[in-house]
């Protein structure tokens, strides 16, 4: 056992001494960073870098270079050349380095590499060694984060109208910040309540001070409830640039389930039930069936309202905005329904009765739908179509369209037979 580790052992050392041979015959370069200053580098400003290659073999490297790699936050002043020859490094002697490199402005507090790579004829490492030199970098600059997110009402629910956004802008860099104005990039789904409403100025902030910028937004009926990805620009000034510096801010919009109303029916007559009912009912904006609401007559409109929701609306009830210049008249125009679960429907009625002199024609009347979500108060206002037609003697229903139909395909008749 003694013998196979002694054997071992001297056929290591063996190996260890004509590597030790053979590189002391090649060229070997060691790269060091000798000094930099200021020191520490500043952000914004300019850094005189020293850098010492050494050849620490014992044989010349012929066509010697080095060539300076520099990645944000650094970057070469534009009268530097990145690659210096050097020419012929005889062994066991050094060259010395140096470049004037500018510190970004937007460079943060702490270590940062920045890469050189030095090559040559007869390096036994290699044709080329790339080194990273620590730059130990200290900013003066203003750096932002978002704190808090609020808004007004406390939970941001689907179909919501101006509702406020109150974002936290924090200061927590080294730094001021001088004319600073924020942008809220909206995802889809939402939108600024008025134009400009998505900018907010907020002027200049010290180090460590946070100031509140304010919007007002929109949100998509039935958009559906999770978080969205909101993002804020930060556009400012400071002390080390005489341009407008920018930052990306992101922060998550988190919509609530609601309620979500949509009317699914409207019908209007002299019927009292859905079996009798010898009205009109209309889908959106599509009539279906003749209106049977006449000059001088009386009845009832019903609205039949479905929740398309994800969450339960409790205490709903619907009202009616009559315009003064509609020629008709409701008993009530308000109607309680109840609780309505998500996709549930129920329908709201109203009596009414129609001037006999009423216009022929589609009045449009705006309903407010009013229900609880939680301990807020929701609203949605919808419009239903309200249609007045002209009964004859006969009781039939006469549309001023059929009429004039009527009358020219009459003409077109007798203007054949006289042909």
């Amino acid at each position: 056992m003694n013998i196979h580790l002694t054997a071992l052992l001297a056929v290591l050392l063996i190996f260890s001494i004509a590597s030790g041979a053979q590189f002391a015959e090649s060229a070997y370069v060691r790269v060091n960073l000798l000094k930099y200053d200021p020191f520490p580098a500043e952000a914004g400003n300019y850094v005189d870098v020293f850098v010492k290659a050494e050849n620490m073999g014992g044989s010349e490297a012929e066509n010697f270079e080095c060539e300076l790699l520099p990645e944000f936050p650094f970057s070469l002043d534009p009268n530097e050349e990145a690659l210096k020859s050097l020419g012929k490094l005889p062994p066991y002697d050094y060259a010395l380095i140096d470049y004037m490199v500018r510190v970004d402005g937007n460079a943060v507090d702490g270590v940062n590499g920045l890469k050189i790579r030095c090559s040559g004829d007869g390096l036994g490492d290699g044709t080329s060694v790339v080194h990273t030199l620590a730059i130990n970098v200290e900013s003066s600059n203003p750096e932002f984060a978002i704190g808090s997110v609020r808004s007004v009402p406390s939970e941001l629910r689907a179909g919501a109208e101006e509702a406020k956004l109150i974002l936290e802008v924090q200061n927590i860099g080294e730094g001021d910040a001088d004319l600073i104005t924020t942008e809220l990039k909206l995802p889809e789904g939402f939108y600024p309540s008025t134009s400009y409403s998505n900018i907010h100025n907020l002027g200049n902030m010290g180090k460590d001070s946070s100031k509140e910028a304010v919007f007002y937004i929109d949100i998509e009926d039935g958009l559906k409830s999770g978080n969205y990805p909101g993002v804020l620009e930060v556009r400012y000034k400071n002390d080390n640039n005489q341009e407008y510096m920018e930052k990306i801010l992101f922060f998550d919009l988190k919509v609530k389930p609601s309620p979500s109303f949509v009317i699914e029916e409207v019908r209007a007559g002299t019927g009292t039930s859905s079996d009798s009912f010898t009205g009109y009912m209309v889908r959106g904006n599509d009539i279906l069936s003749p209106s049977s609401i006449t000059q001088g007559g009386a009845g009832e409109l019903r609205i039949k309202i479905r929740n398309e929701g994800e969450e339960e609306a409790k205490s709903v009830s619907v009202k009616l905005f009559k315009d003064t210049s509609h020629p008709f008249d409701f008993d009530e125009v308000y109607d309680f329904i109840g609780n309505m679960g998500p996709g549930e429907s129920s329908d709201a009625v109203f009596s009414f009765t129609v001037d006999g002199n009423a216009v022929l024609k589609k009045y449009l009347v705006d309903v407010e739908i009013r229900y609880l979500e939680g301990s807020d108060v929701g609203t949605e206002t919808l419009t239903v179509p309200f249609e007045v037609a002209r009964e004859d003697s006969s009781g039939m229903i006469v549309y001023i369209p059929i009429i004039v139909i009527v009358i020219v395909l009459a003409g077109i008749l007798v203007w054949k037979k006289r042909k």
